[in-house]
């Protein structure tokens, strides 16, 4: 074989092996949210999840009242404030796996990411 061709069976075998691999990783998670129900951390203190919306109103009542570039920055940042608490309030479960399962999908992720690695490192 050349190395073109080494490059396409160690690429596209370890794009197929990943894509498996995090596939069946996929259907072993369950995520959960708990936005409304729960808050967030922020410096310490715990945060409602109704208080992370407060300052999104007030600043849309200031750029209705007086619209300024200030106004436009207090919205982005209250708008990434509300995208924190978010991500922040998401959980991660992964269901019961035996130990088979489990090394079948690391073998398949990390053993794909190795090929796609190798396939990018050959030289012409």
């Amino acid at each position: 074989m050349n190395r073109k061709n080494d490059f396409y069976l160690f690429f596209w075998g370890g794009l197929i092996m990943m894509v498996v691999g995090l596939f069946f990783l996929s259907q072993k998670v369950t995520v959960t949210n708990s936005f409304w129900g729960g808050g967030m951390r922020l410096m310490g203190m715990h945060i409602n999840s109704g208080m992370v919306i407060v300052p999104l109103i007030f600043s849309l009542v200031w750029l209705f009242v007086k619209p300024n570039k200030g106004s436009k920055i207090a919205i982005v940042l209250s708008v990434i404030l509300i995208i924190a608490s978010l991500i922040q309030s998401t959980r991660f479960y992964i269901q019961y796996l035996t130990l088979f399962d489990w090394v079948i999908m690391l073998v398949l992720i990390f053993g794909g990411m190795a090929f796609i690695g190798k396939s990018l490192l050959l030289k012409n």
